[in-house]
């Protein structure tokens, strides 16, 4: 658009920086909701069609998901200018065709940046008086001068004054120059197409090759390589089936090898050096580590030791402790002038950081980025030239890239905040920058799954619900409605159990999870997961509408249960939440007062029987078991010799269903209450399964197990960059 300010409400648009503000303040806004916005202003009043949008937006050569991430750029628009789309006051869904800007718009007279510049004041006058207005003229009362005396001073004056307005023009030309344009990502290919790239290795490039792991289904991993002028995609030979690769020498010749095995079980793995073509491993001295990388130049090597940082030279002398760190290093990289490293370290929270040090050891610091959540920042890699560190971050299940500008030319000023590259629906990970700076590589992830059906009697598995990507499946007590959260984005939906009649009920950055039916249909309880803040539970009407809190407490809640009378619901807290006592508790839902269950210390997850006599929950203590409660006498059954994650009751509450699925022995399982005999119903799922949170099974009305398939695919892309 055209530099130039757009007013609406208590906004205002600034098109020339690109900057929304709220009365004056700053709102932050990603790029594509910021894209949406300009377009739509383009034509405020008239309908901007979801066609055009999808033109504008997402080039016919991005693959993305159009739908899925239109409608995420709108909600976050709304969420930014507190909109929504059930009352708005500044954007109008049109149902199947686009959207409407609604609210009146003013448009500056002038285009921004037009004003006039300091560096474009008319400039003092520099006559004969001098640069004071005294000097000549004083001196020529007190003495008469020659002339080419009296000559010279008015010039020496003039050159003063010009000078002086030069240094000037220049230092607020200096002070006022632009920032360096954004870099943003213009095009996005597909370079692997087999769908198993590993997301845990690293890639590697030499400029005319591009490295990457594979595993196949049942397959061990094996380093493969693609010529980036032709795209042609070959396995690499001669390698160790064992063998982790790490990290490529500056010469292209070789590859830092660490023990893949060793890795896995928990073990340093000794260094080895591999010729890129082939031919016999060379060990690095005495070197052992779990992360290693070269440095730009070749002479070191920085390699990481659970919290603590070393670098060591290429022939593993000279090693030295550089840093120790809250948490496990990972992902060591060295600066383009070899002066500073920037590694990755994770927390016993399971958060991520990136850190940084001075190759001699000095200024040991986190980068701050001061976004809300939990800081989930990692893999970072420079650009050849220095002037841009890329990273990945994970906000709502979604892993994103971003790029800091580490250093600007004189003629732009740097940028202090991070630029987003990309805004899913598909997750990156691991970035490399191209050599030449005109691309960066990434593996790139796109979750799905289907819903399956297990055929007891055939048992075989069959597409349930037409197969669609679905989890943590409700359905009322006639069997006639289902509610389930859509995999992955984690929405909460309502639908016919045929499928017809689909309704969403909640849309992001609410994350739901563990959905359940009143007795009465009326209602739906579940859980709410949000970036920062702790779980909740809520309940929605299955017409939509917004989510009503249940519990107000200060402690994180899970899964619930309905009571089948309806009148109070059981519920459990997080056994991951700080400083709270795991237990089950009662919440009235007349009263609105909760209470704690005697005798259920360490349990949580609660499920009612469907005859309402008993509760499982699972044991906080050893291999969380499952645990038959009696609410009425308070004792305590042992149902499960294992760890059983999601149980379901049939409908005669005989039996209790649940899977092992996170497990090394992934199977269904159930176990006869009565008598606490268990029968193992499925030997080993022959496929991978999926879920918004852990793996999830269940049963269909008429008993069946259901699953969720693993459709997951997971590629090399190519990002293209480009500076705007």
């Amino acid at each position: 658009m055209a530099a130039r300010l757009i007013r609406f409400g208590l906004f205002e648009l600034n098109t020339g920086t690109r900057q929304l503000l709220k009365q004056g303040r700053r709102v932050r806004l990603q790029d594509q909701p910021l894209r949406v916005l300009e377009i739509l202003l383009e034509k405020p009043g008239e309908l901007v069609t979801r066609q055009e949008l999808k033109q504008r937006l997402w080039p016919s050569d991005i693959y993305v998901d159009f739908e899925l991430g239109l409608n995420g750029a709108i909600k976050r628009l709304r969420l930014a200018l507190g909109d929504t789309a059930d009352n708005p006051r500044f954007i109008e869904t049109v149902p199947k065709s686009g959207y409407r800007f609604l609210a009146p718009v003013q448009v500056a007279p002038e285009a921004v940046g037009t004003a006039q510049q300091p560096w474009e004041a008319e400039a003092p006058p520099t006559d004969s008086a001098g640069a004071d207005g005294l000097g000549a003229q004083s001196t020529a009362e007190r003495r008469p001068a020659s002339p080419a005396h009296a000559a010279a001073k008015p010039r020496t004056a003039r050159s003063w004054v010009v000078g002086s307005v030069a240094t000037a023009i220049l230092l607020a030309a200096y002070l006022l120059r632009p920032a360096t344009p954004l870099l943003q990502v213009t095009r996005i290919a597909k370079l692997s197409n087999s769908g198993h790239a590993l997301l845990g290795e690293n890639l590697l490039s030499d400029g005319a090759r591009l490295y990457y792991t594979e595993r196949d289904i049942g397959t061990e991993p094996h380093l493969r390589q693609i010529l980036l002028n032709g795209n042609e995609d070959n396995l690499v030979t001669g390698l160790h089936p064992d063998s982790l690769i790490r990290s490529l020498s500056p010469d292209h010749t070789t590859f830092l090898v660490l023990s893949r095995s060793e890795i896995a079980a928990g073990r340093f793995s000794p260094v080895w050096i591999v010729p890129v073509v082939g031919g016999p491993a060379r060990r690095v001295g005495n070197l052992r580590s779990d992360d290693i990388a070269w440095s730009s130049n070749g002479s070191w090597l920085a390699l990481g030791r659970v919290n603590q940082l070393f670098i060591a030279r290429p022939d593993g002398t000279e090693e030295r402790l550089l840093a120790t760190v809250p948490g496990e290093v990972f992902y060591p990289r060295w600066s383009p002038d070899d002066r500073r490293l920037r590694f990755s370290v994770s927390d016993v929270k399971g958060q991520f950081a990136i850190w940084e040090i001075g190759a001699e050891g000095q200024n040991l610091h986190q980068l701050q980025f001061n976004w809300p959540g939990s800081p989930m920042e990692s893999f970072g890699e420079w650009t050849a030239d220095g002037r841009y560190y890329v990273f990945t971050s994970r906000r709502d299940g979604i892993s994103n890239l971003w790029a800091i500008e580490d250093k600007a030319d004189w003629l732009h000023r740097s940028r202090p905040e991070p630029v987003q590259l990309t805004a899913g629906p598909m997750s990156y990970f691991r970035p490399l920058p191209s050599r030449d700076g005109t691309q960066m590589f990434a593996l790139g992830r796109q979750l799905g799954g289907t819903l399956l059906r297990y055929d007891m009697k055939r048992k075989s598995f069959d597409d349930f619900l037409g197969g669609r990507s679905a989890d943590h499946l409700d359905f009322t007590r006639d069997g006639r409605w289902v509610t389930y959260v859509a995999y992955p984005e984690g929405t909460l939906w309502r639908a016919r159990s045929d499928g017809s009649q689909q309704l969403q009920l909640t849309f992001p950055p609410l994350r739901a999870l563990n959905p359940c039916w009143s007795p009465d249909g009326k209602r739906i309880l579940f859980v709410v997961r949000r970036g920062g803040e702790m779980l909740k539970l809520y309940t929605i009407s299955p017409e939509g509408g917004n989510p009503e809190p249940l519990v107000s407490e200060a402690h994180a809640q899970t899964s619930a249960s309905w009571s089948p009378g309806g009148d109070f619901i059981v519920y459990g807290r997080d056994p991951n939440g700080e400083n709270q006592d795991v237990s089950l508790y009662r919440f009235d839902l007349v009263s609105h007062h909760a209470e704690k269950i005697p005798g259920t210390e360490g349990l949580f997850a609660p499920l009612f029987s469907p005859d309402g006599r008993n509760v499982v929950a699972q044991s906080l203590t050893g291999d969380r078991l499952l645990v038959l409660v009696d609410l009425k006498t308070g004792k305590r059954t042992k149902l499960s010799k294992r760890r059983g994650d999601y149980p379901a009751w049939s409908a005669d509450s005989q039996y209790l269903y649940f899977n092992t699925l996170m497990r090394d022995e992934s199977a269904l399982f159930r176990v006869h209450v009565p008598d606490g005999k268990e029968e193992k119903i499925t030997y080993n799922v022959p496929f991978p399964t999926a879920g918004v949170y852990g793996v999830w099974s269940g049963l269909a009305p008429d008993g069946s197990p259901l699953v969720l398939r693993n459709r997951e695919q997971s590629d090399v892309y190519a990002l293209s960059l480009a500076l705007r």
